[in-house]
């Protein structure tokens, strides 16, 4: 019985918890993962910790052992879109056939199948364009991160692209604001407006290609 008892207690671990199973999330992730789902089903304001150490299956107190606040969880979103956003995307399927790229299929082509790789990138995008109309944090980060500084990235990027003769020149300021506006469209569009619906990713692609080709067709260099 003794025996019995002290391999129990070994199983447990020193805090008296059951050991994590090899592979298992921590629960700081657990913690994260529920905040974001409920966070796109119910909203943010209409979640508490307390829901979230219910989804999880543990005490609230455990929740705040990861997290001091609510807001907390919502700034770990924040970290997290960052690392993901402005992360180089992924290159598409047979990109590697064409014997030369464009600046807009190196920035579209590979967004669908980011977004297939990071799922919860979906739910995240949902909350940010629902919660940012009455969450003063949201908007204002959204408005400071993905938009000033997205068309401030964006922007040097096409200059670039003009100097180095690889696209023609133009105004690369309202170009900036215009590619990146059809971006916001095309997440608003496809992640947030049709949200919970089954998502019918070939022809999310093939409408990114037309839109990948109509940049190309516009903005050939004048020597090709």
């Amino acid at each position: 019985m003794k025996e019995r008892s002290m391999g129990a207690q070994k199983q447990a671990g020193k805090t008296g918890r059951p050991a994590r199973v090899p592979g298992e999330k921590h629960t700081k992730e657990k913690i994260f993962d529920a905040a974001v789902d409920l966070f796109a089903k119910k909203g943010y304001d209409r979640t508490s910790i307390r829901d979230i150490a219910k989804a999880v299956g543990i005490a609230e107190s455990a929740v705040y052992r990861h997290y001091t606040s609510k807001e907390a969880i919502l700034d770990a979103i924040f970290d997290y879109m960052e690392t993901q956003i402005y992360a180089p995307l992924p290159p598409a399927p047979n990109a590697e056939k064409r014997p030369e790229s464009s600046i807009f299929r190196d920035m579209l082509a590979g967004l669908p199948w980011f977004i297939e790789a990071n799922p919860i990138m979906v739910k995240i995008a949902h909350i940010m364009f629902t919660e940012m109309y009455h969450n003063d944090r949201i908007r204002d980060y959204f408005r400071k991160e993905y938009i000033e500084r997205g068309d401030s990235t964006t922007e040097a990027i096409f200059r670039e692209q003009v100097e180095a003769g690889k696209i023609k020149p133009c105004n690369v300021r309202a170009l900036a604001g215009l590619f990146n506006a059809y971006r916001f469209a095309w997440v608003f569009q496809s992640f947030v407006f049709d949200y919970g619906r089954p998502i019918d990713m070939d022809a999310i692609k093939r409408d990114l290609e037309a839109q990948i080709e109509l940049f190309e067709d516009l903005l050939k260099p004048e020597s090709s």
